[in-house]
């Protein structure tokens, strides 16, 4: 059944983890924050360019410097979109592309990053005091940062990343132009960049941490139970997992269809680890299927 979300806030709602007393999972929880283990897995994709003027280079200097910012925050293993298929970009209120979803969550994925670098705005300005003044231009620099969750396609985080900057005539070097030439453009977002991605990762970073690790059932078999986690997000034998059915479906005024966790069918435990994904018999319950969401029980 489908309901019409009102408010836009009940996303962070979501993934909260249904509360167990189980004993703690293992010593590596004790030792990290709650929601450092296991460790997310984040796909980066390309970074989308809505300037208008050919940015080239500096696209794949947003992507990999937001990578290495990210993973240098966070316990996260971050994976970057496969360039050579069709980029994708974040539109509100669109659909999310059934394929990317599909393989985000065949790879273990726990969200998706998407940057999307907005129109550069310029207008006259003039630096320095006076009589000294000069003719400047004012540079205001933006990238959106949205973050998906790959389970349950709710929307993590949706943030636009803001800096301003002013270039004198000399560093301009289009004094008679009405607006900034696209070199200066582009030199304005070069110095800006350090500081975008720095204020990006920090955000992507608080909302990530601040969410719990999901993975999925991958296939059932008999009593064996593939899930999508492995060696490589911390995970060894005797993990034992809440396993939640599929629930409702909530479509946001915009359009967006989320899905929401179902109630609680069993518990699964893991019996034997490979480098991404594991084996895991059930401890309670009967009704497992593919596709419905684990979480470590705490």
């Amino acid at each position: 059944m489908k309901k019409v979300l009102f408010l836009l806030g009940t996303f962070a709602l979501f993934p909260i983890l249904v509360a167990g007393c189980g004993m703690t999972a293992s010593l590596v929880s004790r030792a990290l924050p709650d929601n450092d283990w296991p460790k997310k897995r984040i796909m980066l994709m390309p970074a989308t360019d809505l300037t208008g003027i050919p940015l080239d280079e500096l696209l794949d200097t947003i992507s990999a410097g937001f990578g290495k910012t990210l993973g240098g925050k966070g316990s996260f293993d971050v994976y970057h979109g496969n360039e050579s298929k069709k980029p994708h970009s974040f539109k509100p209120g669109q659909s999310f592309v059934p394929e990317l979803m599909r393989e985000a969550r065949e790879m273990g994925i726990n969200a998706i990053i998407f940057e999307t670098v907005n129109p550069i705005e310029a207008n006259p300005d003039k630096t320095g005091i006076w009589p000294f003044r000069r003719k400047a231009w004012r540079f205001t620099l933006s990238m959106n940062v949205d973050i998906v969750d790959a389970n349950g396609g709710t929307i993590l985080l949706s943030k636009e990343i803001v800096h301003t900057m002013t270039l004198s005539e000399e560093g301009a070097k289009d004094k008679k132009e009405r607006s900034p030439n696209v070199e200066t453009k582009k030199r304005a977002l070069r110095q800006c960049l350090p500081d975008i991605i720095e204020k990006a990762a920090t955000d992507a970073t608080l909302s990530l941490n601040g969410r719990v690790w999901t993975g999925t059932i991958v296939s059932v078999d008999d009593k064996r139970i593939l899930i999508n986690a492995g060696r490589d997000v911390g995970l060894r034998p005797g993990i034992v997992f809440e396993v939640f059915g599929e629930g409702e479906s909530i479509t946001s005024l915009k359009g967006q269809t989320y899905h929401l966790p179902g109630p609680k069918v069993g518990e699964i435990r893991t019996v034997r680890i490979e480098p991404r994904r594991s084996w895991a018999e059930p401890i309670s319950g009967t009704a497992f299927k593919s596709g419905q969401l684990i979480k470590v029980k705490k």
